[in-house]
């Protein structure tokens, strides 16, 4: 997520690129053949045996850095919430096997019943949780998590204004194991449940309603100043990763795990089994570590050492896959429910008046070759996306118009395009403004004659896949007749300038692009309604603002029915509210054979070592 800004989802950095190709003469790179790499993940297999260790290495860069289960921006990411959710479970758990959507057989809450036409809300937990030092896990949970959540969500991730707990009027506490939110009008109810029910943790008030170390625990969250005391002492409690392998608030737990090391300086973590664990999927090992990696080299001499039990193999290296193979691993695709977009700067000064017109927006779609990035770029490994959800395979959640492309490669289309408002070629073959004006055969509002169709796009670097794709997309766009000039930068430097706007300054660029960074949906956000990339007042999407999607963006937050989330995503796609592009696998795993268990792997990139295993080798 870019820095200083508030929403929900997530961006990603996905593993180093593949090689590149060669396009319309434009040589790029040479491209090694596919490698043999299986399609999709095996069966697990054998029986389960108790005991052993498992370790896995988290994306090149990226590490786990928070604690309290109410993220900061800084670390409102996949990996930290996994983590958390191994110690203290959510209410309702994201991801059920390689599926989209909750599984309530690990979750503390039973199914939701909705009540009042869709106003009010009815949970029931599970009897038997408690947490690790006996205290049964109850609904005097649920209010310290809201008491907290009320108190810091400015310092909430996942926080945005209207939702929740903006959204709840009050909360009745029915007893010890049930209670109902009352809401301020009528919402979908799949929505709320995958989107704002995914939120909410138990957390241990016994344990950790107090202000400072030495402070007796009490009452302090039952009153809002008290509990914004509680809330900055835990907070910044999560800060002091010196502390995590100590402080005894991160001890009391009710979930599989409990951590037992952690090194501030690598960020190893290493976490062992809660003995007194008491709901489902106990954990058949003993413990697990995670690694954080500097290198993609770092990360794959530690899977060859033995070091890594579950990493990963960039996709630079997939020539290796057979010495993997060959050694005592087994490797697979992990495949995501995110969506990759291209913003477009529609606040821009210069390119804005381009970027605004749909027709444009519809020809640079045509030049954006998803197949060929699939195949060439990615070897296959990845997912086509043509709006706010991915093809994912089986998931309820993708309209079907977005299992297929609407803006199909054609670059004939995109000139005819053109050439009917009014451009024709220019000096250098790019289009120039012919026809000004605002008729429906001319270029549209803010557009002069003479005006060159040329854009600059900014790009992140590093990845050698996503340059061969974006030298390949502006080496299309040039045979249509649309320039792009291509601006790559590091990371660091696309947060500064392009995390920035869209208000204050305007975007200072046409076409914006992360290498794998990409809009998630997880633990906080099943449903792809695409409100908080698309919505008005976004900062994901360059200042994109539509009354009619953000009525439909509406209708799917409060209608029941998926129909109401097929109408939002089909509008999105059409009117192309960003550039749609193909999403990279998450991963190519790369797994120690005799560790099973793994290979439901979650669409949402969650780690699951609760459910991994060894088995007796033969």
């Amino acid at each position: 997520m870019r820095e200083g800004t508030s929403g929900r989802g997530t961006w990603r950095r996905m593993a180093s690129g593949a090689c590149a190709l060669a396009i319309g003469g434009l040589v790029l790179a040479a491209c090694a053949s596919k490698p043999s790499v299986p399609t999709k993940p095996p069966v697990a297999t054998g029986k389960p045996i108790s005991g052993g260790t498992a370790s896995y290495a988290l994306p090149i860069g990226e590490d786990f850095t928070w604690m309290l289960p109410i993220e900061n921006q800084a670390n409102y990411e996949d990996w930290d919430s996994n983590v958390e959710g191994g110690m203290w479970r959510p209410l309702y758990f994201a991801g059920n096997g390689s599926n989209t959507g909750i599984d309530y057989a690990l979750s503390i809450g039973q199914r939701p019943v909705y009540s009042n036409g869709n106003t009010a809300v009815t949970v029931t937990l599970n009897k038997g949780y408690t947490w690790s030092d006996g205290t049964p896990v109850t609904t005097k949970d649920i209010q310290f998590f809201f008491q907290l959540l009320a108190a810091g969500k400015s310092k909430d991730g996942a926080y945005i204004p209207g939702e929740l707990p903006d959204n709840v009027t009050s909360i009745t506490y029915n007893g010890p194991y049930q209670f109902t939110l009352h809401l301020n009008h009528s919402y979908n109810p799949e929505w709320f449940t995958g989107n704002q029910l995914t939120w909410i943790y138990p957390l241990p008030a016994q344990a950790w309603d107090k202000t400072c170390a030495t402070c007796a625990v009490g009452s302090a969250a039952a009153t809002p100043s008290g509990a914004k005391a509680v809330f900055n002492y835990l907070y910044g409690q999560s800060e002091k990763l010196s502390t995590y392998a100590t402080n005894p608030l991160w001890k009391v737990v009710d979930g599989p795990w409990v951590i037992s090391g952690y090194n501030p300086t690598t960020y190893t973590s290493t976490f062992v089994a809660n003995r007194h664990y008491t709901g489902p999927g106990k954990p058949h090992l003993a413990g697990y570590t995670i690694y954080s990696f500097p290198s993609d080299t770092a990360e794959v001499d530690a899977l060859r050492s033995g070091q890594v039990t579950f990493g990963f193999l960039p996709f630079s290296d997939l020539g290796e896959a057979s010495y993997f193979q060959h050694n005592g691993f087994t490797i697979a695709p992990w495949k995501v429910f995110y969506n990759e977009a291209v913003e477009l700067g529609y606040t821009s000064k210069t390119w804005g008046p381009l970027v605004k017109q749909l027709y444009i927006r519809e020809a640079l779609q045509h030049v954006v070759d998803e197949q060929l990035y699939l195949t060439r770029t990615l070897h296959g490994y990845g997912l086509p996306d043509y709006g706010v959800a991915p093809a994912y395979a089986g998931s309820k959640y993708v309209s079907p118009l977005l299992q297929h492309n609407p803006f199909p490669y054609s670059v004939s289309d995109a000139k005819a395009l053109l050439t009917s408002h009014g451009w024709a070629p220019g000096s250098g073959g790019i289009d120039v403004c012919e026809r000004p004006g605002t008729a429906a055969n001319e270029c549209g509002a803010g557009i002069a004659k003479g005006r060159q169709l040329s854009f600059s796009f900014m790009y992140s670097t590093g990845q050698p896949s996503f340059l061969a794709q974006v030298e390949a997309f502006a080496s299309s766009a040039a045979s249509a007749g649309i320039g792009i000039t291509l601006n790559g930068q590091t990371e660091t430097t696309m947060f500064s300038i392009g995390g920035v706007c869209p208000s204050s300054p305007p975007c200072n660029w046409g076409l914006l692009a992360y290498s794998g960074f990409m809009w998630d949906f997880g633990q906080y956000e099943l449903l792809p309604v695409g409100g908080n990339q698309f919505g008005i007042g976004n900062y994901w999407a360059g200042g994109y603002a539509s009354p009619t999607a953000q009525s439909l963006i509406d209708q799917a937050h409060q209608k029941a029915g998926l129909q109401y989330l097929y109408a939002d995503e089909n509008y999105l796609t059409k009117d192309l509210a960003s550039l749609w592009w193909p999403v990279a696998d998450y991963e190519i795993v790369v797994a120690k054979n005799g560790l099973q268990g793994w290979q439901a792997l979650s669409p949402y990139a969650n780690y699951h070592p609760s459910a991994w295993y060894y088995v007796k080798s033969s």
